[in-house]
């Protein structure tokens, strides 16, 4: 009995001694590779607009970039920044035109949990949400009004309409390293306007960096091309 008793408290003694080591083991691991807080910020460009352009007959365009900054790996604040317009005319001849810069600011979350001990990838899975703003001047010209009862036709035009829009967007992408701090990628966005429109109020038919404002939302994508400083 007195051999059972001293084997339990060998035993014991020896699982005490030797799960702090392991402990101490693991968190070794764990703290090799130290956090860093700024791990450089990607400056990149919007190719999509290519062909966005041509598929539009360029009836529409736009030009923009952004720079993101990595905090942790994780957290990822933006600022985006372009220049975008439209020219198109309806089949009853109304013709819309209107040019001007956007912004957008937000912050991305990166999706991708790297694995204990491992160094974080320079590939990144990220979901986020902007506020972006756009002040621009349009013009709506030759919209025939016709009075069924009198039949007359008035033609209403809107030359210098200036507004501020503000919307608000959910999106999610990648990037990817191909090359040593070059990195591609894309952007899906699900856009939706802030504010109603006063009674009376025309409505522009295109929003520089929001798109076309038939609906009060809209998605778009980017294809991005980048350099990591």
């Amino acid at each position: 009995m007195q051999s059972i008793y001293k084997y339990i408290i060998f035993s014991i003694v020896l699982v005490c001694c030797v799960l702090p080591l392991n402990a101490q083991t693991k968190d070794t691991k764990t703290d090799s590779i130290p956090k860093v807080w700024y791990n450089g910020i990607r400056a990149e460009i919007d190719v999509a607009p290519i062909v966005s352009t041509f598929l539009s007959n360029s009836e529409t365009f736009s030009y923009e970039g952004g720079v993101q900054a990595d905090i942790l790996h994780k957290y990822y604040p933006v600022v985006e920044i372009g220049f975008a317009g439209a020219d198109r005319t309806t089949s009853t001849d109304i013709r819309f035109k209107t040019n001007g810069l956007f912004g957008r600011v937000g912050l991305d979350f990166n999706l991708m949990k790297p694995k204990a001990g491992a160094k974080p990838s320079n590939n990144v899975f990220l979901a986020g949400a902007r506020i972006g703003f756009s002040s621009f001047n349009y013009s709506m010209t030759n919209i025939v009004i016709t009075d069924d009862y009198w039949n007359e036709r008035t033609i209403l035009n809107y030359p210098n309409e200036a507004v501020i829009k503000v919307w608000f967007e959910v999106v999610a992408g990648m990037r990817v390293e191909v090359i040593k701090n070059i990195y591609m990628g894309w952007t899906i966005r699900n856009k939706h306007t802030l504010g109603q429109s006063m009674a009376g109020e025309m409505n522009p038919w295109y929003i520089p960096g929001f798109g076309k404002n038939l609906t009060g939302s809209n998605w778009g994508v980017n294809y991005s091309i980048g350099y990591k400083f």
